[in-house]
């Protein structure tokens, strides 16, 4: 699991230095049959902002799922498009503008939750650790996935 976190971080350093913007790729294992939930691609923490990006292992390497800006929206991608959710419910614990438990709402007709837990603490950051992101339709479809990653802030 410690080599799992190194490479997590490595990722997030490395994603830092990348554009923002969700891409196109080939959809994730993570399907229900109606929706599929894909890749966000490169997935960066805006400069100055702070937030959580959190991964799944597609195919034994790490997938970028979800990014939520503390303060702003979260950013999904569903059947390889971006979706755009609001945070309208928290619980527990909370760092870096994140909590272990957040609800986001009203992206073009999906719905997701994230349930986490804090580990270990870096310079500018926390990794998070057994996660979950469920990502509901409209339709009623549900997608439940495991999920870990990092909450922390970006320096200018």
């Amino acid at each position: 699991m410690r080599v799992f976190g190194f490479i997590v971080a490595a990722l997030f350093l490395a994603a830092c230095a990348t554009c923002a913007e969700p891409q196109r790729v080939a959809p994730s294992e993570y399907t229900d049959g109606s929706f599929t939930l894909t890749s966000l691609g490169e997935s960066a923490l805006p400069a100055g902002k702070c937030g959580m990006i959190l991964w799944t292992l597609d195919a034994n390497s790490p997938t970028r799922i979800l990014r939520y800006v503390s303060g702003e929206n979260a950013i999904i991608a569903v059947n390889g498009a971006p979706v755009t959710l609001s945070l309208a419910e928290t619980s527990g614990g909370s760092n870096y503008g994140v909590f272990e438990r957040q609800v986001f709402v009203g992206g073009a007709g999906y719905d997701a939750s994230v349930d986490v837990e804090f580990g270990l603490g870096f310079d500018g950051g926390a990794y998070l650790e057994r996660g979950l992101i469920t990502v509901r339709s409209s339709s009623g479809w549900e997608i439940v996935a495991p999920a870990a990653g990092i909450a922390g802030c970006r320096s200018k």
